[in-house]
């Protein structure tokens, strides 16, 4: 399975399915599919009536993508996750309010974390929290970051340091835990 999770650093699918065990979660947005390990983890760490919805551009991304047949093959048993196609910067007017986990892992750069701050996290429920891939110095200095000239996340994290709750977890791909 391709995951930008799968790395020796730390054990994400845990950290992802622990985060989603203590918060209990009713609602569940996850942007960014590819193979769907993160989705996985989130089904397996939650009750059979938690809603997850899922968005990927899938073939309109440029670069590793989801595929749709695949990825709607692999979880069609659960009734409680429906996987859509959708934009990242189209669905925070469509997604509603009140969510508990928001995920998005999306080849995230500095202006992915900055629009998610402003545009996703005030979607999140009083106790939710936005997780994002990356976040940490390593994670800034990854190849296709310098290739493609994408904006570092460092300072976007400490842009909002003194207003939000942030923590990263781990060097790379790391995962940057955002709270109001």
């Amino acid at each position: 399975m391709r995951s930008s999770y799968l790395n020796e650093d730390l054990t994400y699918g845990d950290l992802i399915g622990n985060m989603t065990f203590a918060l209990n979660p009713k609602t569940i947005i996850e942007i960014g599919i590819l193979d769907g390990y993160s989705l996985e983890h989130f089904i397996k760490n939650s009750n059979s009536d938690t809603i997850i919805k899922a968005y990927d551009l899938f073939d309109d991304f440029v670069g590793n993508c989801a595929v749709k047949e695949t990825v709607d093959a692999k979880f069609a048993g659960y009734e409680n996750v429906k996987i859509t196609k959708g934009d990242f910067y189209e669905l925070p007017d469509s997604i509603g309010n009140n969510i508990d986990i928001i995920h998005i892992d999306i080849a995230n750069n500095g202006l992915v974390f900055e629009y998610a701050i402003e545009h996703y996290l005030p979607k999140l429920s009083e106790n939710g929290i936005l997780i994002l891939e990356g976040g940490s110095l390593e994670r800034d200095n990854v190849e296709w970051m310098h290739k493609y000239n994408k904006p570092p996340i460092r300072p976007i994290l400490e842009k909002y340091s003194d207003s939000l709750k942030i923590k990263t977890i781990g060097r790379f791909p790391s995962v940057t835990v955002i709270k109001i």
